[in-house]
């Protein structure tokens, strides 16, 4: 067999998988080399979001699928339900990470490492296919450094710490479709089944990732700009239908109603807790020096780093968004060529480069000014993303097209030792503008051990919740560790983590498991939120690691109508609403109403105070014009009498002594001839 039969099958796979590869390798090297005993980047987001792959697998390997409320109420934050949207779904990335999981890699944290390593070689083999397609005439190793210097950019690995954002992949055909939108020589050309096909990708993102798919339908968006621009020059708004429009209108059904049923529960979260506000997303918007801003830890690092850039020239959250030296000095290659003479036809260039430009100066903000306020009225879901730095992600890959279109005009003519020698540089270049040294990983292995030993502890003391205090850790890590040894036990733990917390001062920062479970007793929570049953005959238990030691503790926390008892015996009445012999009725600091019945006077009664609850809620102690003018006991029940003297009513409440709930009422006219 010749050596040109063994050429094109080794070009193949060096292009399509060696290099991603060996990318792959570079970006995970602490975990990969390691056999995934450590793990990028720290134990809150990663560990997060590894924990809302596995629920969806789990859900699907239990049979549930059918029960959207298992999906959707998780056994975290309890007891409140509906809290998987408060966070991404990551419903999408959850097919890789289930093929994985339940074929090749079973252990659910190997699983999670394949599922990345997985994502970013899609990522890279759909932007090289994509630049491929909108590049022919391009060098397939020009096509390779730029696909590789785009997807594998620093401002995207940044974001293993927020790895729901790495599935980009389908962000490929959204390209193809782009090029085809701002190119074809005549707009009218770009039919209907296009535009169906193109909303069909694009709404693809969102069963991924929201800010996926709002960034992206602001690339499209862009590039729909230059293409209606192009059509009133050419005073053609004729329509085509194509040739595939029916197949293309039954993918874009399909996929409307899935995001509308993914997306029906982020509407009721955006109820309870509201939108975004304007002036954070705005403040979080990129800034021009975000671009040339980075950890100091790139082989190759930015021109400002942590505490090294002007005051005031990088502000907001997740502003990291250098995108490498080499992506850079392409982009700059690439402006230049566009006005080159032998590149001075090449309008597709020059219609990408501007894309890119709107799509930069569209969404960043200099001196707190920016167009995004306008544009993202445009985008559904914008106003709902804090992260507006975000959109940096996708201007990057946005200019791999420009990147591509400039590459054939940069070596023709070249020897082959020259074009050799040539490529080696290219590719060495971008490897170096891509790695990471001293990257952040913390150890799984002691992760793991610990949360173990409390998933034991947990079982053996019959706990049915729980809640894991902490000491000198993160409180992020204890959190999510508890939501992970939830998920291992199937026992519900009242600590949990997400993008948004339960409504009323959820104790986050409060280590305490007393403050936590008081903290549901004394609080309102079912006012905002809907509640699993809380029954006082529930085990509480409160897991605690001994670091010193390596051991894990349980204690358990008794409560009497969902109160700890220690809580109840330290009230302190601030005001009277009723007393006699057997029975006082007060309020606390909080308007809530108490009772204690006196020694002696029920079988029941005890020297502690029980709040009184109706349907989970505590009772306010204010009610307008109601008041509390008697009570007496009928067997084990408390009958209450709350009176309105103004409107000559009475409700009687049947409360019962054991736990302070309410049972029933009944109302009276004290009056029988008022109107």
């Amino acid at each position: 067999m010749s050596s040109r039969s063994f050429a094109k099958p080794a070009k193949t796979a060096l292009h399509w998988l060696l290099i991603p590869l060996a990318a792959v390798a570079i970006t995970l090297w602490p975990t990969l080399s390691s056999g995934v005993a450590v793990l990028q980047t720290d134990p809150g987001d990663t560990l997060l979001n590894h924990y809302f792959l596995e629920h969806a697998f789990q859900h699907v390997r239990d049979g549930q699928l059918l029960n959207p409320e298992h999906f959707w109420s998780p056994d975290y934050f309890w007891p409140v339900k509906d809290t998987l949207a408060w966070s991404d779904h990551l419903i999408g990335p959850a097919v890789l990470y289930g093929a994985l999981r339940t074929t090749l890699l079973p252990d659910p944290y190997h699983a999670y490492a394949g599922w990345v390593s997985l994502t970013l070689v899609l990522n890279y083999v759909a932007i090289r296919k994509a630049v491929q397609v909108i590049s022919p005439a391009s060098t397939a190793p020009w096509l390779s450094i730029i696909a590789l210097v785009t997807s594998f950019s620093p401002a995207i690995t940044t974001q293993l710490g927020h790895p729901q954002l790495l599935s980009l992949f389908l962000i490929g055909p959204i390209l193809v479709l782009c090029h085809k939108l701002i190119t074809t020589s005549d707009p009218k050309d770009f039919n209907i089944s296009d535009w169906l096909m193109l909303g069909f990708w694009l709404l693809s993102n969102g069963i991924f990732n929201i800010y996926i798919f709002v960034y992206a339908c602001y690339g499209a968006l862009i590039c729909s700009f230059i293409h209606l621009v192009r059509r009133l020059k050419a005073r053609n708004w004729r329509l085509q239908a194509g040739e595939h429009w029916k197949r293309a209108s039954a993918w874009l059904a399909l996929v409307v109603i899935s995001n509308a049923i993914i997306y029906r529960p982020y509407l009721d979260a955006l109820d309870t807790f509201g939108k975004r506000s304007g002036e954070e997303i705005a403040r979080n918007l990129p800034k021009p020096a975000s671009y040339f801003f980075a950890n100091d830890n790139w082989l190759l690092p930015p021109l400002f780093t942590h505490g090294r850039f002007p005051e005031g020239w990088v502000s907001g959250v997740e502003q990291q968004l250098f995108p490498g030296w080499l992506f850079l000095v392409l982009l700059a290659a690439a402006c230049i060529t566009a006005f080159k003479k032998q590149a001075n036809d090449d309008h597709a260039l020059k219609l990408w480069l501007i894309a890119v430009a709107g799509m930069l100066l569209g969404s960043i903000s200099i001196m707190d000014f920016s167009l995004w306020p306008w544009l993202s009225k445009l985008l559904p879901g914008a106003s709902s993303l804090r992260a507006s730095s975000r959109v940096g992600l996708m201007i990057i890959l946005f200019a791999a097209p420009s990147l591509a279109l400039a590459s054939k005009h940069w070596s023709p003519g070249l020897s082959r030792p020259k074009r050799a020698v040539g490529v080696t540089a290219g590719f060495a270049a971008a490897f170096a503008s891509i790695w990471a040294i001293g990257q952040h990983s913390f150890s799984l292995r002691e992760w793991r051990t610990e949360a173990s030993s409390i998933n034991q502890a947990l079982l053996d003391n019959d706990c049915d919740v729980f809640w894991k205090e902490w000491g000198d850790e993160p409180s992020f890590r204890a959190h999510v560790q508890a939501m992970h040894i939830q998920q291992n036990t199937g026992i519900p733990t009242v600590n949990g983590l997400s993008g948004n917390f339960p409504k009323h001062d959820w104790p986050y920062n409060r280590a305490s498991g007393d403050d936590a479970f008081g903290w549901i007793g004394l609080t309102d929570p079912g006012e905002h939120h809907r509640l699993r049953d809380q029954n006082d005959s529930l085990k509480r238990c409160v897991a605690t690691w001994d670091s010193a030691n390596q051991t894990a503790s349980v204690r358990t926390v008794d409560v009497k109508g969902g109160v700890p008892l220690h809580l109840r015996k330290s009230f302190q009445p601030s005001r009277v609403l009723f007393e006699d012999e057997g029975i006082a009725l007060a309020s606390g600091d909080k308007d809530w109403i108490w009772m204690r019945l006196k020694p002696g006077t029920n079988d029941s009664a005890s020297a502690e105070w029980i709040l009184l609850k109706r349907d989970g809620r505590p009772i306010p102690a204010t009610r307008k014009d109601y008041q509390i003018t008697s009570a007496n006991f009928e067997g084990d029940t408390l009958l209450i009498r709350d009176t309105n003297a103004n409107e000559q009513l009475q409700y009687a409440w049947r409360i019962s002594i054991q736990d302070g709930t309410f049972k029933g009422q009944t109302m009276t006219r004290l009056n029988p001839s008022a109107p």
